[in-house]
């Protein structure tokens, strides 16, 4: 009897002691809401992210959120988005849902979620959406003209379907778009089991398109376990700075237009406020690697000099368990 009393009085203790549930703030969209209403309940959603946006610079929560996105197709939906508040943003579908949000630009739309910010964390999540028929699908862009500050970073990506991105399929500022994902300065984000297909720019335009483009001091993230199919340039390229990444555990199949990945930096004709310089540190490893969009491909390939910025710390690249199919 003692041994239960002590047993049921230290669980008491403990249930008194554990931390409280964090609050969470929440809003909702739905394809057929509406955003005259308030979207804080699945029966008053919403139907745009820019409306959420909004509301939450309204409300000015200083908790973490979730954008709750019913099933449903959204169609020509863009968004520049301005709230943070330094707790974590995600963008997920509603519980229980049986199938994925698709956010479709429907062939005329330019860039889907686009966030400019150099305020440091802004701790974005997006899971389980499929973004499809844009131009360019997600744009983190922190301060490309200050490396040494001036970032964004802890976004995540995980499990996210992007199909038919690029200049064939959206409508941008140029006939050539630059990724499906674009980081500008932007760190320590995770890139993780997501699909890429299709993301195409009109022939001519292929090298200027990626699946995952990261420039500019877009450093230290980590790339992993993610699929390319049907990329007309390279599938990942690294540009400027953009140091200490990591690529691994990746299938590229008919991805690359000279590599499957690459590291580049403006060498000749440039006109900038800055000279760039060749990345360093960069990881690739247990990538599983099959032919080019247009044929045979080396793994990966680097642009230019090591040392057009004097010499490098550490390599450029350090590559380890590749397989080619």
């Amino acid at each position: 009897m003692i041994t239960r009393l002590a047993g049921a009085t230290l669980a008491a203790v403990a249930l008194l002691c554990a931390p409280p549930a964090q609050a969470v703030f929440r809003l909702y969209l739905a394809a057929d809401g509406d955003d005259a209403r308030d979207g804080r309940s699945a029966a008053t959603a919403i139907r745009t992210l820019a409306r959420a946006d909004r509301l939450l610079q309204a409300h000015a929560p200083r908790e973490d959120i979730e954008i709750r996105i019913a099933p449903g197709t959204y169609r020509g939906q863009q968004v520049l988005w301005t709230y943070l508040n330094g707790h974590r943003i995600s963008f997920l579908p509603t519980p229980g849902a049986g199938t994925r949000p698709v956010f479709d630009g429907g062939g005329s739309a330019g860039t889907w979620f686009e966030l400019r910010s150099a305020a440091g964390a802004s701790k974005l999540q997006f899971r389980y959406l499929t973004v499809t028929n844009y131009w360019l699908g997600i744009d983190l862009v922190g301060d490309r003209n200050d490396p040494a500050g001036g970032w964004n970073g802890y976004n995540e990506v995980r499990n996210l379907r992007f199909v038919r991105i690029g200049g064939r399929y959206g409508a941008g500022p140029a006939p050539y778009s630059y990724a499906a994902v674009r980081l500008i300065n932007s760190r320590y984000n995770g890139l993780y089991d997501n699909h890429f297909e299709s993301i195409e720019n009109p022939g001519e335009y292929s090298g200027y398109l990626h699946a995952i483009y990261l420039a500019h001091g877009a450093s230290a993230n980590r790339i992993e376990r993610n699929r390319f199919v049907a990329v007309n340039g390279d599938a990942i390229r690294t540009r400027d700075g953009a140091d200490a990444n990591r690529m691994a555990d990746n299938v590229f199949d008919r991805a690359g237009k000279r590599a499957a990945y690459s590291d580049w930096y403006c060498i000749e004709r440039c006109t900038l406020p800055r000279p760039e310089c060749p990345s360093a540190g960069n990881v690739f490893r247990d990538n599983r690697v099959g032919d080019g969009y247009y044929g045979a491909v080396p793994s990966t390939l680097l642009f230019g000099a090591d040392d057009a910025c004097g010499a490098l710390a550490e390599p450029r690249l350090i590559e380890s368990g590749t397989v080619r199919d």
